[in-house]
């Protein structure tokens, strides 16, 4: 069964972004730019005052509610016409098929609703469009739809959720690179010194192992999910401050890891091959605080070579230098003036998507701590946010792949554990080969936890795979 919430009045109309033009260039059917989060809630949830919630939640974020028109050759958004449906079922939620995963802006809006119910629990499945939003609005927007269910099915006002202020004319200035005046010293020259950099290296892709048959590339999970626990979260933790890095620099150098152990297979030598890691940075400014969900996101770009991941010395402290780099000199909006000059040509961020060119060779995100990123106050229970009659268990998502970048990876800080999903592509990855890959970056991110423990260790390939008290796929 399904209900339909009817569009609100908005903003709208809005012009798109650069870099939301690049999502909607980019987005094809075989690649849709759509992804998924879902969450579990323990609890009866009940319909009537979730689908109230939605409707809440959805007049706070008017680009998940519109369509993109064009106009004068430029795309716009605008109010759709078009009801969201939420979806209702009392089974288990069915996994979308490669073609419904891919969501025309042009007369539906960017987002979907799915919820599989139970009276002990229930899990809800979002469906995004990148061109609307990214991993941190999304998750705001859900944020809204638990407080604003919180707030219909509270008993008592100590168990009330408060709800933050939105403003939607901050959608205004959602598309700036930097703050006003806030520029990187001598823009042009480290434009041109990173355009070099960038451009001048195409990056390898991951080996590819063996032939998807058809009948395995539908069926398959949304995405992989890993938890590592609270005691082996405080030693990554520790080995980083150990280190003088994030534990963020030190995933990173466990997914280089990840990929050039991928491409030694069968002995091949991957020391010549380039690996990019291409990791979503927010450039939210106080400015943000209170906008709907949208796109505020840049990318840092790290390259290696293979024989330069043999020294994991040198490889963090790479990573470490020039990610900070780039966040302290505001370098992170490059990327999006890249991306605005390419729109001054209409139809130019189409024609270089479609190229045969690899960017990244994976992608890893990071949104840090879930609950500052829902954005509203939650009652605590046990760690966990209190939704009215509900209780936020879990959240889980990952962002899309596109042709030649196999596996996006994102992480996310909750109720004192890590969780790692990994969006292996199935049109590359066999069922097992996801699975075998998943591992290998959790025994590297193994390593870097026991290290922490016990320093004299030296983990070997022979030694059981990360320990975790609970995995689980959508």
């Amino acid at each position: 069964m399904s209900s339909e919430i009817q569009p609100p009045q908005t903003v709208l109309p809005l012009a798109l972004t650069a870099f939301e033009q690049l999502m909607l260039a980019d987005d094809r059917r075989a690649y849709p730019m759509t992804f998924f989060i879902q969450i579990s809630v323990t609890g009866d949830l009940q319909r009537a005052e979730f689908e109230s919630a939605s409707v809440a939640a959805i007049r706070r974020h008017p680009l998940l509610c519109a369509i993109v028109r064009w106009r004068f050759l430029k795309p716009q958004w605008v109010a759709a016409s078009a009801p969201i449906v939420v979806e209702w079922c009392k089974d288990t939620l069915p996994t979308p098929s490669l073609e419904e995963r891919y969501l025309d802006l042009r007369t539906q809006p960017g987002l979907r609703i799915s919820v599989s119910h139970t009276r002990d629990g229930s899990k809800i499945l979002f469906m995004f469009h990148h061109a609307a939003t990214d991993g941190i609005g999304a998750i705001q927007f859900i944020g809204d739809v638990l407080a604003e269910y919180g707030i219909a099915t509270a008993t008592t006002d100590d168990e009330r959720p408060h709800l933050s202020p939105v403003d939607p004319k901050c959608l205004l200035r959602r598309g700036e690179p930097w703050e006003s005046g806030k520029q990187p010293p001598r823009l042009l020259r480290t434009w041109f010194s990173r355009a070099v950099e960038i451009l001048g290296v195409h990056p390898s892709g991951m080996l590819k192992r063996s032939h998807v048959p058809d009948s395995q590339r539908q069926g398959r999970p949304l995405f992989l999910t890993r938890f590592l626990e609270r005691s082996d979260l405080k030693a990554v933790n520790k080995e980083a401050t150990r280190r003088g890095v994030t534990s963020n620099e030190l995933l990173a150098m466990a997914m280089y890891e990840s990929l050039y152990q991928w491409n030694q297979h069968d002995g091949r030598d991957a020391s010549k091959d380039v690996f990019r890691i291409g990791m979503p940075a927010s450039v939210r400014t106080p400015i943000h605080d209170n906008c709907p969900a949208a796109n505020i996101v840049s990318y840092i770009l790290l390259t290696r070579r293979g024989h330069e991941i043999e020294d994991p010395k040198s490889m963090l402290n790479y990573i470490a230098s020039e990610s900070r780099q780039v966040l302290n000199g505001r370098e992170t909006g490059i990327i999006l003036l890249s991306i605005k000059l390419a729109c001054w040509f209409p139809g130019l961020l189409r024609i270089l998507t479609r190229l045969p060119v690899r960017l990244v060779t994976t992608v890893l995100a990071n949104v840090g701590e879930v609950k500052r990123q829902l954005r509203n106050r939650f009652p605590l229970r046990r760690g966990k946010c209190v939704a009215g009659n509900v209780e936020l268990d879990c959240l889980q998502g990952a962002a899309p792949v596109r042709p030649g970048t196999h596996v996006a990876t994102s992480v996310g800080k909750y109720a004192g554990r890590l969780i790692i999903n990994l969006n292996c592509d199935p049109q590359f990855f066999t069922a097992e080969e996801a699975e075998i890959f998943t591992d290998r970056f959790m025994q590297n991110v193994r390593q870097l936890s026991c290290s922490a423990k016990n320093p004299a260790k030296k983990l070997t390939d022979s030694e059981p795979t990360f320990a975790v008290t609970e995995s689980e796929s959508i």
